[in-house]
C-alpha cells in the first residue's frame, strides 16, 4: 500500500513539522479536504509506512526512516480529496493524544483537552484508504465511524451475548466478514480501557482473540466506546463442554497446549490476565483456543493493580483470595482449573448453592482429590499436572513453559528426557500430540457467557450448576 504525508508538512523526512487540526463542522479528514485546493502530484510529500504501531517517514532512496508519530489511541478519521488531476484520493487525519495522555488527551474528554496538532496522509484509490484505515484501528487508532464500517448481520438474531455491562452483537464488515462488536453500556474509567486494548494490540497472534479496532460514539450524551473483534464459528469452551461433555484425557491435550501458548504469549510480554476461565477461552475453526476478555489484565510491573483482589471465584488462586501479593502463576492455576473442568465436567472447589465465600475458602485450603472417579481411571501423568497447575504454593506452580514441558504433555518424564540422544528427531516422541494448527487471528466466541467488566469476587459461580441453566443458549453455527 502506498501514501504519503501531504506536502503540508514539509517535503524532507527529517524536517517534518505536525500541522494544526479543525475539527468543526464535521471530521478532521473532511474540514481538510475541504479546504485541499491542489489536487495533483505536488501535493504527496514523504513517502510513509506502516512499523510497530507507528506511522514511519521513509526516505526518497529508501535507506531510512523517521518515527512521524505513534498511533495507540489517536484520532483517526478519512475524508475522500476533490476531484483534481488525480482522480479518486483520499486523505486520512491522524491525531495523537494531547501531552500522550491517551483517552484523556482525545475528543472524547472535550475538546479543550484533544490534541491540536495532527498529520495529513494522502492516498491514492478510496478502497486502499478504508484498507489503511482499518490497519490503523488495528494498531490503536481511535475510530468515531462505527456505524458506517458495520452492519447488523441479523436483525433476529444478532445479540451473541448481553449483561449487565456489555452486550455483543454480530455485525458484518465493508468486506463481507462477520465480526463481534462488544459495546459497553457505560463508560468504564479509561485506565482501564487502555490496559484491555493495550494489551490485546500487543498479544496480536496465535491462541489470542483478534482485535479489529476500537470505537467512540455519543448516546444519550455519555461517550461509550465498542471494541471490535474477529468472530470465532464455535463459541467458548464452557459451552462445548455442556454441549458435548467431558474431553478423553488424549483429546484435551492440543486444546491444553494451546491455552498455554496464549498464557505464554501473554506472560513472556510481563501481562497477566487474571479471568482464565472456560468462558473466556473461545474456539476458532478446528476448535483451536484463543483466550479472550483481556479487562482484567494488566502488567506485572504494575504494583497497584497487582495487588487488587479480582477474577472468577472457583477459578482465581488461593493468593488472590487471600490478598496477597502474586505474579504470572495466578493464571497457570486457573489453567489448572480449566483442564480439572473439561475432562471431568466439575470445579475442583465447588460449593453448594454456588456460594462464593465458600469456594473461595476452598480454593484457600486447596485440597485436590485425584483418586477417585474419574480420575483414577486417567493416567499419573495427568494427575501429577493437575496437581502442579492447581497448587497452593505459587512457587512450586508450574510456569507456563514448565507446564508445556510436563511428561503428560510432551509423552516423555523429566528422566527419559535426560538419557534421551542429542539428535533427538524433531517430530518428537511418538506419543506427542499434535500441536493446534494455530492462524494469526483469533475470533470471538458467538457464545460467550457475558462478564465483561471487572468481575467481584463476589459474583455469583454461574458456571457451576445443572446443565439446564444453559438449555436457553441458541445452538452454535454449523
Amino acid at each position: 500500500m502506498n501514501f504519503w504525508l501531504h506536502r503540508c508538512h514539509g517535503s524532507l523526512e527529517n524536517e517534518l513539522i505536525a500541522q494544526p487540526v479543525h475539527r468543526a463542522p464535521g471530521s478532521i479528514a473532511e474540514n481538510f479536504a475541504a479546504s485541499s485546493c491542489d489536487v495533483s502530484e505536488s501535493m504527496l510529500g514523504v513517502a510513509c509506512c506502516l512499523q510497530e504501531g507507528s506511522i514511519w517517514a521513509v526516505s526518497a532512496d529508501q535507506t531510512t526512516s523517521v518515527i512521524v508519530t505513534p498511533l495507540l489511541f489517536a484520532e483517526v478519521t478519512l475524508a475522500a480529496l476533490p476531484e483534481g488531476a488525480w482522480p479518486d484520493m483520499a486523505v486520512v487525519a491522524v491525531v495523537p493524544p494531547q501531552d500522550s495522555k491517551g483517552l484523556k488527551g482525545t475528543i472524547i474528554d472535550g475538546a479543550e483537552n484533544a490534541g491540536s496538532l495532527g498529520w495529513y496522509v494522502v492516498i491514492q484509490g478510496l478502497t486502499q484508504a478504508y484498507d489503511m484505515l482499518d490497519a490503523l484501528s488495528g494498531i490503536g487508532g481511535l475510530r468515531c465511524d462505527l456505524a458506517t464500517s458495520f452492519s447488523i448481520a441479523d436483525a433476529d438474531d444478532c445479540v451473541i451475548g448481553e449483561g449487565a455491562y456489555a452486550k455483543v452483537l454480530r455485525m458484518v464488515s465493508r468486506d463481507g466478514s462477520e465480526v463481534a462488536v462488544k459495546q459497553m453500556n457505560f463508560t468504564a474509567d479509561y485506565d482501564s480501557i487502555e490496559r484491555e486494548i493495550g494489551a490485546l494490540i500487543q498479544l496480536q497472534g496465535p491462541n489470542v482473540v483478534g482485535f479489529r479496532g476500537v470505537f467512540w460514539f455519543v448516546e444519550n450524551e455519555q461517550v461509550l466506546f465498542s471494541a471490535v473483534l474477529n468472530l470465532a464459528p464455535h463459541g467458548d469452551l464452557l459451552y462445548k463442554v455442556l454441549k458435548s461433555g467431558v474431553m478423553e484425557e488424549n483429546s484435551s491435550k492440543p486444546m491444553f497446549t494451546g491455552v498455554l501458548n496464549g498464557l505464554l504469549r501473554m506472560h513472556e510480554r510481563g501481562i497477566v490476565h487474571r479471568d482464565i476461565k472456560t468462558e473466556n477461552i473461545l474456539l476458532d475453526a478446528g476448535d483451536v483456543p484463543m483466550v479472550a476478555d483481556f479487562g482484567l489484565a494488566c502488567y506485572i510491573t504494575d504494583e497497584a493493580q497487582m495487588t487488587r483482589r479480582c477474577g472468577s471465584a472457583g477459578f482465581v488462586a488461593p493468593e488472590v483470595c487471600l490478598g496477597t501479593p502474586y505474579d504470572c502463576k495466578v493464571d497457570n492455576f486457573s489453567a489448572g482449573v480449566i483442564l480439572y473442568f473439561i475432562l471431568s465436567k466439575e470445579m475442583p472447589f465447588s460449593s453448594a448453592n454456588r456460594d462464593s465465600a465458600a469456594t473461595m475458602r476452598k480454593t484457600v485450603k486447596c485440597s485436590l482429590h485425584l483418586h477417585r472417579p474419574p480420575w483414577d481411571t486417567m493416567t499419573s501423568r495427568l494427575r501429577n499436572m493437575l496437581r502442579q497447575m492447581i497448587c497452593k504454593n505459587q512457587e512450586e506452580r508450574l510456569s507456563a513453559v514448565e507446564a508445556m514441558e510436563h511428561s503428560w504433555l510432551v509423552g516423555k518424564s523429566k528422566k527419559d528426557k535426560a538419557a534421551a540422544p542429542l539428535a533427538a528427531s524433531s517430530e518428537g516422541p511418538p506419543d506427542a500430540p499434535p500441536r493446534p494448527s494455530m492462524s494469526l487471528h483469533s475470533e470471538f466466541s458467538a457464545m460467550p457467557p457475558l462478564e465483561e467488566s471487572p468481575v467481584a469476587l463476589g459474583a455469583a459461580e454461574s458456571y457451576i450448576g445443572d446443565e439446564s441453566e444453559y438449555s436457553a443458549r441458541p445452538p452454535l453455527p454449523e
